[in-house]
């Protein structure tokens, strides 16, 4: 019998440390048929580390709690073959001939198929990147599926395996499931839980990660957990889903990509599924530079999440408007209150009409 295909699709920002260790986490899972890509983010500098580190000529330190470090260490062998596109070539499919002779000629290499790095010479945030990716893996022609993964992540041994038994079973009972979600532990207190799925009300527009910072005692531990979406830092997804619903919706930079998906999706008749077998261990918040606490977070994400705020109930529920504008206003006047006026001037920039972030002005 022929495994499934997976395409593992990984967003690099000047986060190569983080996409190494997520990498090297890949290489010791019990699922081989997997094709990793890395698409970097306008940070070619970041992306030029990773192949040094492919070559064999660095090796970076990592530092992971002890009972994940297995995970991780020891480190692969090198070098890792990989092929290097920028956006277009790969969204056509790549060089199929190139990409076969590589993996040929290394056969050796810890990872079945070589690396493809794709380069992206503008910044295209997080929804872009994944569909960039996602593009290139249904142009191959021969992807099942596609695994849009943070690179702040490090997984157990068997976190894909169980990903696709668990689709082997949807379609056993031919249920339509596009998009399955692990249990999410933290990286750094690996006993606690990051994230089983996402709990969303629209009409106060309160969202939340079921299980947040709760000790995995197995409470979670079932297949019939109810949650609203799967929590983006991994999502395991179908290719008649893609083929269906579409890519992300690349309006939104990052936040809300998979909130949109799910309302999409539902649309359309498909479900989301789960499960608890599939472990994975999270940092959070590298790439945004949040801290668990902080209450001055970088203004350009807390532009992107709440600009789509705005846009995600502007396109699936316009007669709810006025919930987030509520939310937002409370927010800004909270914020006013903690001395926080400049995320309160942007919230009301973006009341008034402000539809766009970038990273130098807000």
């Amino acid at each position: 019998m022929i495994e499934p295909k997976v395409y593992i699709v990984l967003v690099n920002f000047n986060g190569h440390n983080n996409t190494i260790e997520t990498i090297e986490s890949l290489a010791k899972q019990s699922y081989q048929n997997f094709q990793i890509v890395v698409v970097d983010n306008n940070t070619p500098a970041s992306l030029q580390i990773i192949k040094d580190w492919a070559d064999g000529k660095s090796t970076p330190e990592f530092s992971p709690p002890d009972e994940i470090k297995k995970f991780t260490y020891p480190l692969c062998q090198k070098p890792i073959p990989y092929i290097e596109y920028e956006i277009a070539q790969a969204e056509s499919g790549g060089d199929l001939e190139v990409e076969r002779q590589s993996a040929i000629g290394n056969p050796q290499s810890a990872i079945r198929f070589p690396l493809v790095l794709i380069q992206a010479r503008s910044d295209i945030g997080f929804a872009g990147g994944n569909n960039v990716g996602s593009r290139y893996a249904l142009a191959k022609g021969d992807a099942d599926y596609v695994w849009l993964l943070n690179n702040d992540t490090t997984l157990d041994y068997d976190a894909l395996k169980f990903l696709v038994g668990k689709d082997s079973e949807y379609k056993s009972k031919n249920e339509k499931v596009g998009i399955i979600g692990s249990k999410l532990r933290w990286y750094r207190w690996p006993e606690k839980i990051n994230a089983i799925g996402g709990k969303f009300n629209k009409w106060t527009t309160w969202s939340y990660h079921l299980g947040l910072k709760e000790v995995d005692k197995g409470q979670y531990d079932r297949d019939d957990v109810q949650f609203d979406y799967v929590y983006g830092a991994s999502l395991f997804i179908r290719k008649e889903f893609l083929e269906e619903v579409g890519l992300m919706n690349d309006v939104y930079y990052a936040y809300f990509e998979e909130m949109d998906w799910e309302v999409r999706g539902v649309r359309k008749g498909w479900k989301h599924g789960y499960t608890w077998k599939s472990v994975i261990y999270h940092k959070q918040g590298v790439t945004t530079g949040k801290e668990i606490k902080s209450k001055r977070r970088p203004l350009f994400f807390m532009c992107c999440k709440y600009r789509g705020w705005m846009l995600f109930y502007q396109l699936y529920y316009p007669y709810l408007i006025f919930a987030p504008v509520i939310r937002l206003l409370l927010k800004a006047m909270k914020n006013i209150t903690e001395g926080n006026w400049k995320e309160s001037l942007l919230i009301i920039k973006i009341l008034f009409g402000k539809r766009t972030c970038t990273r130098d002005t807000i």
